[in-house]
């Protein structure tokens, strides 16, 4: 009686923010996660997959073609070379006239190799174009948060600014905390708290934003010092949501903050300014500087 197999599994490596996370564990992907895993890969090792099996057609059409007897009219007897370089012609239909198919043996492989290169020429240009046509933000984050007054209370704050000409409409801001908390039983647990933010929503993201978040007895993070945030592992977590206006298409971008980038007692400098002709800049490359403030800012 045939038992049923058991699915391979193994260890995965996932990046989330700046910490590789192991699975272990976890079922191997197959042929129906190929599409997502094409999209995961670099440029690089998409072209090298892509010249790879290129490569690897060619090898086994021209080793079907070498083997086979008289397979291919005017290639020289023995010559791999030539088996080798009619499969390339063949793959993708260019023939160029001093070798054909010599038998019907030759006919039925270089039919089964063209139908296979119309394919492959239309599965690669549908990927291409699938990278190519997947609309992303360029969002740049700054590298640090901090907790500074505004208005006279104490905010967390963190900014964000637009890389591109173009603006992003109906952008949304989503702000977490995670740490490491104890539980009455004793275990430890790393608890998600959302955040509520000053202003969530921007109608039209342009320029710069600063996403601000108010430490008051509501807030996960009142009364807590820079000792606790690293003894309880923090982590902040900002996403940004919307809709990109020349594509009319949802960009999404995100970063993450571990608890040495969380600055108590810092502030932004600022980096937007108006010239006397009425043109506003926006200096990126102080965009992540911070500077002390003249009085420690009391969380409680």
């Amino acid at each position: 009686m045939k038992q049923n197999q058991t699915p391979t599994r193994r260890a995965v490596v996932s990046r989330i923010g700046g910490t590789d996370v192991v699975k272990l564990g976890t079922q191997r992907l197959g042929m129906r996660d190929a599409y997502y895993l094409i999209h995961t890969l670099s440029w690089r090792k998409f072209f090298g997959a892509v010249l790879a099996i290129y490569m690897s057609t060619n090898l086994v059409f021209a080793t079907l073609y070498f083997f086979g007897d008289h397979a291919i009219a005017n290639a020289r007897p023995g010559m791999f070379s030539d088996c080798f370089f009619f499969s390339v012609e063949t793959l993708a239909t260019v023939g160029y006239g001093e070798m054909s198919p010599g038998s019907l043996y030759g006919h039925i492989v270089a039919t089964v190799e063209i139908v296979t290169g119309m394919l492959s020429l239309a599965t690669i240009t549908g990927l291409m174009f699938a990278r190519f046509s997947k609309p992303t933000a360029r969002a740049l984050f700054s590298r640090v948060a901090v907790v500074a007054p505004f208005n006279g209370e104490p905010m967390l704050m963190l900014r964000v600014a637009n890389e591109r000409r173009n603006s992003i409409v109906e952008a949304s801001a989503n702000l977490t905390l995670s740490w490491i908390e104890i539980t009455l039983e004793g275990n430890s647990f790393r608890r998600v708290y959302d955040l509520k933010l000053e202003r969530s929503r921007s109608s039209l993201f342009a320029l710069s934003w600063t996403i601000m978040h108010r430490v008051d007895e509501s807030s996960p993070l009142f009364g807590i010092d820079a000792a606790t945030l690293a003894a309880q592992k923090a982590r902040l977590l900002v996403s940004i949501t919307g809709i990109e206006e020349s594509l009319a298409a949802t960009v999404h971008a995100r970063f993450d903050y571990t608890d040495d980038a969380i600055l108590l007692g810092q502030r932004f400098v600022d980096v937007v300014c108006t010239s006397p002709d009425g043109r506003v800049y926006i200096d990126l490359t102080r965009f992540h500087d911070v500077e002390p403030l003249d009085a420690p800012v009391p969380l409680q």
